[in-house]
């Protein structure tokens, strides 16, 4: 996993490289899609590319974009190479202040991301 950015507590909140690659290392699991041991029969390279954030507002609508590449261990041939972009709205219903509401709608697009990445390998 590479991109993404650590939060800084001066600025806006950011989705970290480590956190992504948890929560996509978690959801490859969850599904069945993680090897037990290494390396598998496929290897998967995922890059946070951007977060389209707002600055202010009530209702926060983030959008991730990542480019994901799924590629044959033995031969390296991509299988997949995939740009996916997905948005997660946060109102005050999610959350009262601002930078909460923000990290809910940061977290809120990622999980919608790997959702739309898993949904497009399982299709036929």
């Amino acid at each position: 996993v590479t991109g993404g950015k650590e939060t800084s507590p001066l600025w806006t909140s950011q989705v970290a490289s480590g956190d992504f690659a948890s929560a996509l290392e978690i959801s490859l699991s969850k599904h069945g899609l993680l090897a037990p041991t290494k390396p598998g029969a496929f290897t998967l390279d995922a890059n946070l590319i951007e977060m389209d954030q707002p600055f202010l507002g009530f209702d926060m609508t983030v959008t991730s974009h990542v480019n994901y590449s799924l590629f044959d261990t033995a031969t390296r041939k991509p299988v997949l190479q995939e740009t996916v972009t997905a948005s997660f709205t946060a109102t005050p219903g999610d959350a009262i202040l601002g930078v909460t509401r923000l990290k809910r709608a940061n977290e809120g697009s990622i999980r919608t991301n790997i959702k739309q990445f898993l949904d497009k390998l399982y299709k036929p």
